[in-house]
């Protein structure tokens, strides 16, 4: 069973579209859980991602080893077949997504967990009554480059507004979050941070993803 409030501390999403400078996606996840992200989340989605079936399957089995090997939660994002096929420890899915009991109901028959994105207190209200889901991820935070079709920016306060509100359910931040913003992000006291081009395309990661944990020997006035 996967506690939730201690694994999303630092989110790691990425699929190979967001991978840069040549690398390749196995190599950058590998040093991203040497250096301490506590899950990630394959997400193979836009400009530059893989499209067959195939190759999807493959790296994402060569992932999901990665995660395993160090006892990490593996997720995928909205593809509910490949993650049954693979066996996937949860999926993540968006509003724009099948309801979400109906996921929460297919999860269940593979022992998978689910998360799901909200952005306004409406959409967190509902969630926080979802029987059978185990946590969510809010935001963005700032604006970002990541999604296309982005919901509007919440800012820093109101991550802390739903926080106070909905004060239950595990949450991570998303959206914008870099080194340099992360503290006062983790300041509202969420469970957690995800990131994406904060680790892909560092160039410093074990500093970056060391200030993205909080670690104080890291940290920069």
């Amino acid at each position: 069973m996967i506690d939730w409030h201690k694994a999303l501390k630092l989110y790691f999403i990425a699929g190979t579209q967001d991978v840069v400078n040549q690398e390749q996606l196995e190599d950058v996840l590998e040093e991203a859980i040497k250096f301490g992200i506590t899950c990630f989340q394959y997400r193979e989605k836009g400009q530059g991602s893989l499209q067959s079936k195939e190759d999807r399957l493959a790296m994402a089995k060569r992932l999901q080893l990665l995660c395993k090997s160090a006892s990490i939660p593996f997720i995928i994002n909205d593809d509910v077949d490949l993650a049954i096929e693979i066996g996937a420890d949860a999926i993540h899915v968006g509003q724009s997504d099948k309801p979400i009991a109906e996921t929460i109901e297919l999860a269940k028959q593979y022992h998978m967990d689910v998360g799901l994105s909200v952005n306004t207190i409406e959409q967190l209200k509902i969630a926080s009554t979802v029987d059978g889901l185990h946590y969510v991820g809010v935001g963005p935070i700032f604006p970002t480059t990541s999604k296309s079709d982005a919901e509007p920016a919440i800012g820093v306060h109101g991550l802390a507004e739903r926080i106070a509100l909905y004060p239950d359910i595990p949450k991570v931040a998303i959206g914008g979050i870099n080194v340099k913003n992360a503290a006062e992000v983790l300041h509202t006291k969420v469970e957690g941070i995800a990131v994406i081009s904060a680790i892909t395309a560092s160039q410093h990661r074990d500093r970056d993803i060391q200030i993205l944990l909080m670690n104080d020997r890291f940290l920069v006035s």
